[in-house]
C-alpha cells in the first residue's frame, strides 16, 4: 500500500513579511497545498512580500517547479512580491538550474537574505553549478 508524501507547511509572520516554510516532498499531490499556502500568506502580510523557505524541501517535482512559476506570477498580479528560499548546496537546486527557473525567479540563500534583500529583484550570488 502506498502512502501519501510527507510534507508539512507552516506559515509565520516575520518583520510584517509572512514565511512559508515547506518541509518534505513537493510533488503532484502537495504542491497545490503549497500554492494555497503562499497565495494565503501574500493575502494576510503586512506588507505584501512572502517568502517561500524550501531549504526543508526533500524532493522538488515538475509540479513543483510549475507551482513555484504560478505562485510568482500570482503573487504579482495581486501585486505582492514571492522571495524562494533554497540553499546553493540543496539538491533541489539542480532542476531549479537546469529548468532555468534560478534566472526568472527571486531565490535567496536564507530566510534573513530574502527579508533584507532591496527591491523585488534577487541580489543574485550565484550558487555553484554542478
Amino acid at each position: 500500500m502506498d502512502s501519501a508524501p510527507e510534507m508539512q507547511v507552516n506559515r509565520q509572520t516575520i518583520d510584517g513579511a509572512v514565511v512559508v516554510t515547506v518541509i518534505g516532498e513537493v510533488d503532484l499531490m502537495t504542491s497545490p497545498e503549497v500554492l494555497h499556502e503562499v497565495m494565503a500568506g501574500i493575502e494576510e502580510a503586512d506588507k505584501p512580500l512572502c517568502i517561500l523557505d524550501l531549504t526543508g524541501v526533500t524532493f522538488l517535482g515538475s509540479p513543483g517547479l510549475a507551482m513555484l512559476i504560478t505562485a510568482s506570477n500570482q503573487a504579482s498580479t495581486l501585486g505582492g512580491v514571492l522571495r524562494i528560499v533554497v540553499d546553493s548546496d540543496h539538491p533541489i537546486i539542480q532542476p531549479i538550474q537546469v529548468t532555468g527557473l534560478i534566472d526568472i525567479l527571486a531565490f535567496y540563500h536564507s530566510v534573513d537574505d530574502a527579508l533584507d534583500a532591496d527591491g523585488d529583484r534577487m541580489r543574485q550570488r550565484d550558487p555553484p553549478r554542478r
